[in-house]
């Protein structure tokens, strides 16, 4: 059986996806789009291209992400990649690191098993944060 999943909202109550009445389902959207992108509006340019940064190498190297080696690709001091990291985290939107050191999870990627399994265009697969 395969369902058009486009433009609808469900909702899990233990093991079955209910779906949500359109005027709701549309609240709902429209609250985490406003959300987003309010987050996103407090971002410098800077900090937008960190966390761009630790995305990306998340997909390649598979591993937490350290503050030395952000530093050091983008050139950036480690003071300063400590400050736009501590905010990141902060925002509770952006990343987060499990053991305080390497960063784990930066939307939308998690290198933890989160459930989630997504699998990109190159066949590539990696777990939703």
């Amino acid at each position: 059986m395969k369902t058009d999943m486009k433009r609808k909202m469900y909702m899990g109550i233990w093991r079955f996806m209910l779906p949500l009445p359109m005027a709701i389902s549309a609240q709902g959207v429209q609250r985490g789009v406003s959300g987003a992108e309010t987050k996103a509006d407090l971002l410098s340019e800077e900090e937008r291209k960190v966390h761009h940064f630790i995305v990306q190498q998340m997909a390649i190297a598979k591993e937490p992400i350290t503050a030395e080696f952000i530093g050091e690709k983008l050139n950036i001091s480690l003071h300063r990649v400590g400050n736009i990291v501590d905010k990141l985290e902060a925002m509770k939107t952006f990343c987060y690191r499990s053991d305080s050191r390497g960063i784990n999870w930066a939307y939308p990627l998690s290198l933890e098993n989160t459930g989630h399994k997504l699998t990109v265009s190159t066949g590539e697969q990696f777990f939703a944060a």
